[in-house]
C-alpha cells in the first residue's frame, strides 16, 4: 500500500463522531514544511450550481490533481466575531477538515 493509499477511506469504512468522508476530485495541492493542503471539489448537486470546494489539510499527500478521492476526515473549527461596515457585530465559523491518517 503506497503512502497515498493509506491516507484514503477504505470501503466499509465507519465514521466517528465529528467525521465525515469527503469523496470528489483533486483540484489542486499545496505543500508546506509541514503539512499538504489539498483542495478537493465534489460535484454539483445539480446543472444549475456550482461544485462544492474543500480544503483537506495532511501530513502525506492526498493524490495528484484530477484524481479522484474518498477521504476520511475530522471536522473542526472556530467560532470567531468581526464588526461589520455598518457597526454591526457578526458572528460566523471557520471550518477545517483534517484528514484521519493512520
Amino acid at each position: 500500500m503506497s503512502a497515498q493509499e493509506s491516507n484514503l477511506a477504505k470501503p466499509g469504512q465507519s465514521m466517528k463522531p465529528g467525521q465525515a468522508f469527503i469523496i470528489g476530485r483533486i483540484a489542486e495541492v499545496k505543500r508546506t514544511d509541514n503539512f499538504t493542503y489539498t483542495i478537493i471539489q465534489t460535484p454539483a448537486v445539480d446543472s444549475y450550481s456550482s461544485p462544492g470546494n474543500h480544503e483537506v489539510c495532511s501530513r502525506r499527500m492526498l493524490g495528484k490533481p484530477g484524481e479522484d478521492v474518498r477521504v476520511l476526515v475530522q471536522l473542526s473549527g472556530y467560532r470567531r466575531s468581526y464588526t461589520d461596515k455598518h457597526g454591526e457585530k457578526q458572528h460566523t465559523v471557520d471550518n477545517r477538515l483534517n484528514a484521519v491518517e493512520e
